[in-house]
């Protein structure tokens, strides 16, 4: 009897003993979880692509090096899907903490988080943080800077393009031994192109540019047209006269003649598949285009041609990361730590290893990779290296007037649709009256 009840004593001091210790742990880990903050993203980069899925892991390997931080993944299939998910959340008061617009222009949905007050200024933390500041390209600090000194949108790569990838065994069969410099001479290579393949029964089109694609030789055509024209960008939108637009659409028909008749939904993919399968010989893309090129296909890069010969390229700092803000002060902190962590030297050189985006931290040397990555170094040495720099047309022309433009080209070029339609919903869509 004795012993019985010295063991249930013993069992209960044993019991209150692992009960203390529970009610202990549970007390810390309630603390734990009071001192970690929760943010939120939304991202375009959910798809099953390659590099969408690199761009996840490096997003998730943040709260690994930040474990104060829970980072709440939105992760969207593409950009149009990210933009609606975002309209979404704001519409019933729960504004992400993180957007990525990585590589939109201008929007509406920015816009209306800039004049609503949604949007942190980043400015204040880098007069603060040196290493962040000096992680910011000019580009990006001259094209987003507001008025007032403010500064809401960072990118974490930069867009350059302006040119066109080419396969160097059609051109070399078709006897092009010389790139063009002009427009004149572009025409007469794609002849070339053309008569060739007739002659061999090659199956082979000079190029099959995409809606997008006209886009960016509208821009080129407006900043070197032979003669000059009349247009400007005003709050990032193209103001350009009727007759100097129909010469563009004119120089666009010309281009057009050497491609073949539009497809329902042809997009990028599709011109690259047929890139890939010999069917083109050109192929409009900007440098984040070498990735997706075969690696047994001979391919380098070359510059749009110029009316005066001039070497003339797009490098810019598009939309990328957005900070939200909450009011809570750690919420906002653990928003620029992560700037700062997709800023740094590691993360862009993971960045442009893993995607071969080009880092938007000066302190990347291209360099290193010339060896590793030649297709990448060489194209975007020739678009940085060029005599002239303009915008892409994702920071020129305003939302309405890209999709105006990229809906309606097509037809226009197949006389579907006459040319002052086309300048008309231009027109509206860029203020002018």
């Amino acid at each position: 009897m004795g012993r019985e009840t010295a063991w249930k004593k013993h069992r209960r001091v044993w019991t209150a003993g692992i009960l203390l210790a529970l009610v202990c742990l549970f007390a810390g880990c309630g603390k734990a979880s009071e001192d970690k903050v929760t943010i939120t993203m939304v991202h375009g980069w959910g798809g099953i692509e390659a590099d969408h899925a690199a761009m996840r892991k490096i997003y998730e390997e943040f709260q690994v090096e930040n474990p104060d931080i829970e980072l709440r993944l939105i992760s969207m299939p593409g950009r149009e899907e990210m933009l609606r998910k975002v309209e979404d959340m704001i519409m019933v008061g729960d504004i992400p903490d993180i957007v990525n617009f990585e590589g939109m222009g201008y929007n509406q949905t920015y816009d209306f988080m800039v004049r609503n007050d949604m949007l942190i200024d980043v400015m204040p933390y880098l007069a603060e943080d040196e290493e962040l500041a000096s992680s910011i390209p000019g580009s990006n600090l001259n094209a987003w800077t507001t008025e007032d000194g403010e500064l809401y949108n960072v990118a974490a790569v930069l867009s350059l393009s302006g040119g066109y990838w080419y396969n160097e065994e059609i051109l070399e069969q078709a006897g092009i031994d010389e790139l063009p410099g002009t427009w004149d001479g572009f025409m007469e290579m794609c002849g070339k192109i053309e008569r060739w393949s007739e002659a061999e029964g090659a199956g082979v089109k000079p190029h099959k540019v995409t809606s997008e694609g006209y886009l960016y030789f509208a821009d080129h055509i407006l900043a070197d047209f032979e003669g000059g024209l009349n247009w400007s960008v005003q709050e990032h939108k193209v103001i350009v006269d009727d007759d100097d637009m129909e010469r563009v659409l004119e120089q666009l028909q010309e281009i057009y003649s050497y491609s073949s008749p539009d497809e329902v939904n042809y997009t990028y993919r599709d011109e690259t598949s047929l890139f890939n399968d010999g069917k083109i010989a050109i192929y409009i893309n900007g440098v984040w285009g070498a990735p997706m090129i075969r690696e047994d296909l001979h391919v380098k890069y070359a510059l749009l041609p110029s009316a005066s010969g001039t070497a003339v390229s797009c490098e810019s700092a598009c939309m990328g990361y957005v900070l939200g803000k909450s009011g809570a002060a750690k919420k906002e902190e653990a928003s620029v730590r992560f700037l700062k962590y997709m800023l740094s030297e590691e993360v862009q050189t993971r960045i442009l290893e893993e995607t071969e985006q080009i880092p938007a931290n000066p302190q990347v040397p291209l360099a290193n990779y010339s060896a590793e990555k030649p297709r990448m170094y060489q194209a975007a040495s020739l678009v940085l290296n060029a005599e002239r720099k303009l915008d892409t047309p994702e920071n020129m022309w305003g939302v309405e007037q890209k999709e105006k433009f990229t809906d309606n080209i097509m037809e226009v070029l197949e006389g579907r649709m006459p040319a002052g339609r086309l300048i008309e919903y231009l027109q509206n869509d860029s203020g002018k009256t």
